[in-house]
């Protein structure tokens, strides 16, 4: 049985289009140093729409992703909006 390479990243969501894109401020080792973070007012511009999204983690994700790019394990803070 061959083992896939899965990657690990923090995701930002936009509040304008909704779309989730891979932050480029902030990455994590794994999803305990995601949910025992502090983060505040971060900025960062969409690379769908271009809006600049102000967040912390209530809009953000930690996710693994298989090979495909298939979403295989998803953290998230709070909830979704």
């Amino acid at each position: 049985m061959k083992e896939m390479n899965n990657t690990k990243s923090c995701e930002v969501r936009c509040t304008k289009c909704r779309n989730w894109f891979s932050s480029q401020l902030l990455q994590f080792e794994d999803e305990e140093s995601f949910l025992h973070s502090i983060m505040y007012k971060n900025r960062e511009s969409c690379p769908y729409c271009n809006a600049v999204i102000t967040y912390d983690k209530e809009i953000m994700r930690f996710v693994e992703k298989d090979s495909t790019g298939k979403v295989v394990k998803e953290t998230r803070y709070l909830y979704d909006f």
